[in-house]
């Protein structure tokens, strides 16, 4: 269930980032648009005046708009009844809030409370909401579909950039919402809805035009259908085993939502094919099994502890039995299948899979770049690949795994157990803030434990000097162990002129939507630090988690 605005710090202040909303209104009955365009104009034009210096998002139409910070002490009533019930059928657990807000429409936002530390947050147009009900003729999905759009911006884990979003990423939020609706029991003409109705052909700087963003629904859609073992997923009316029961007054909307039901875990699922050039989804299940086999209880045992240990540290573990990987290495296949579930979130990199491939006689596994920093020196592969060895003959015998289940998990349970202490939160908003910390603290004799920047995580900006800084240069310091372990040294000047040295695994290139770093080009970037300095002029060292363009 989402988290309690309770929690949080109520004395917002703005964040350099900005959020990624539902776009477009094109095509929503004349009256109502005219309305609310003219409304929208007004609004942006006093906002503007009035909150020059508030966190910028995206407005229905994709432009830059300001706005205040909501009051999280208020929370939110309908959407946060929406959101709770989304929720229950993504398998995954909240990591953000959710607020009543002056936006447009929805959006995910990144917010710095008085703590500096960065918060998502899903703030949603109570009237709005009803007004797209409206617009689409009484349709109770769409309203729906635009919250589990924002979600999935959240869940992902995805880096909103300042001045709008970016089109990858709202196709994969797209996506997203018809992976969950279906789910929830929409027709796909229901789940597409609200995007059919309200969004322009044309493309937009930062939102896709309705024929890639319906497409985007329909993938989502038909690949929860197909994971599910649903006939005529091709149709658009397949409904899932945890639809809500009917509606009596209104069929074409959600029903009051009964709990959902889980998968039949004895059934073999269906995973979708690890294609490199698919847009990425976020997976709703920690254990996926093709073959049948696991045995139920030990199963829901693990999810259950996997699900746990998600919403207490943000730490995704996600285990394949594989029946065909597809001409790929178990590896290969591990690191497909990180980007096209996107396994864990995308930000920090706290993303683990873990694949068995017992007909092609493989393991393999995929660390994302945060994860990877705990686990180095333990060979999980080599542990799978006793386990195919000893019991994947039973479980072939006796078509069932039984208690080898729990052996099988113990992979993943190990990388849950050495994740489960280290900081999963950005603690600083920029490399200035995180080097006057180290600065304050360096004539301090102090633990690294107790540290205030000790492998701590920061978001900066910052533009690509080189990717290919030779070793020798004592200005710009290489740590030559790093690169000599398959770290890619990447030289950046911060935003506040620091020279700046990132370690990036290369495998980790391909999840990011902005695709490889590139010189010259300024990034938003997530990152741990390695090796700080309290000198302003000496090299900053950072493992680098994630980026985004930022330009």
């Amino acid at each position: 269930m989402p988290k309690q605005p309770a929690h949080l710090p109520f004395s917002f202040r703005p964040a350099t980032l900005a959020c990624a909303l539902f776009a477009g209104l094109a095509g929503a009955s004349p009256t109502w648009a005219q309305e609310t365009a003219t409304n929208a104009e007004s609004s942006r034009a006093q906002l503007a005046a009035e909150l020059a210096a508030t966190l910028q998002a995206c407005s229905y139409d994709g432009s830059p708009l300001a706005f205040s910070p909501p009051d999280l002490s208020k929370g939110g009533n309908s959407g946060t009844h929406v959101v709770a019930e989304i929720m229950r059928y993504t398998g995954l657990p909240a990591n953000f809030v959710v607020v009543e807000g002056q936006v447009p429409n929805a959006a995910a936002v990144i917010m710095a409370g008085a703590d500096r530390i960065p918060r998502r947050v899903i703030a949603y147009n109570p009237e709005f909401m009803g007004e797209v009900i409206r617009a689409t003729q009484a349709n109770n999905w769409a309203p729906v579909s635009i919250m589990a759009h924002e979600i999935g911006h959240h869940l992902s884990g995805h880096t909103i950039v300042p001045g709008g979003s970016q089109p990858p990423i709202e196709l994969e939020s797209d996506k997203f919402s018809g992976f969950v609706l279906y789910k929830m029991g929409a027709p796909l003409s229901d789940a597409q809805n609200a995007i059919a109705t309200l969004i322009p052909e044309a493309d937009g700087q930062t939102h896709p035009g309705r024929r890639k963003r319906l497409e985007a629904i329909a993938n989502g859609w038909t690949e929860a259908c197909e994971l599910q073992g649903g006939a005529q997923c091709r149709g658009g009316q397949a409904m899932s085993a945890a639809q809500p029961p009917a509606a009596e007054t209104a069929p074409t909307g959600p029903a009051p939502v009964a709990e959902p039901q889980a998968p039949a875990m004895t059934v073999a699922q269906h995973l979708p094919k690890a294609d490199a050039n698919a847009l990425p989804t976020k997976g709703a299940q920690f254990i996926y099994d093709e073959f049948g086999f696991l045995d139920p209880a030990i199963r829901a045992q693990f999810e259950q502890k996997m699900y746990d240990h998600a919403q207490q540290t943000g730490v995704e573990i996600v285990t394949l039995l594989v029946d065909d990987l597809d001409g790929k290495t178990a590896e290969e296949y591990a690191w497909a299948m990180m980007r096209q579930l996107r396994v864990g979130k995308l930000d920090v990199g706290n993303g683990a899979v873990l694949v068995v491939a017992p007909r092609q006689n493989q393991a393999g596994v995929a660390l994302g770049a945060g994860i990877q920093l705990d686990m180095a020196g333990h060979d999980k592969a080599a542990q799978l690949q006793d386990w195919i060895s000893l019991a994947w003959p039973l479980c072939q015998k006796k078509g069932a795994c039984g208690g080898w289940t729990e052996n099988l998990m113990l992979a993943a349970d190990h990388i849950r157990r050495d994740t489960r202490l280290s900081d999963w939160t950005i603690a600083y908003n920029s490399l200035g803030d995180l080097q006057r910390a180290e600065a304050a603290a360096s004539s301090e004799a102090t633990a690294p434990q107790q540290s205030q920047t000790w492998r701590k995580i920061v978001r900066l900006s910052g533009t690509v000097e080189n990717l290919d800084p030779p070793l020798n240069d004592k200005s710009a310091w290489v740590n030559e162990a790093k690169v000599s372990n398959g770290k890619k040294a990447v030289l950046m000047r911060s935003a506040e002129g620091m020279t700046t040295m990132l370690y990036l695994d290369p495998r980790s290139e391909h999840l990011m939507p902005g695709g490889k770093l590139e010189q010259g080009k300024t990034y938003s970037i997530v990152a741990r630090s390695d090796a700080l300095s309290w000198n302003f002029r000496d090299t900053q060292s950072l493992d680098l988690l994630s980026y985004t363009v930022a330009e």
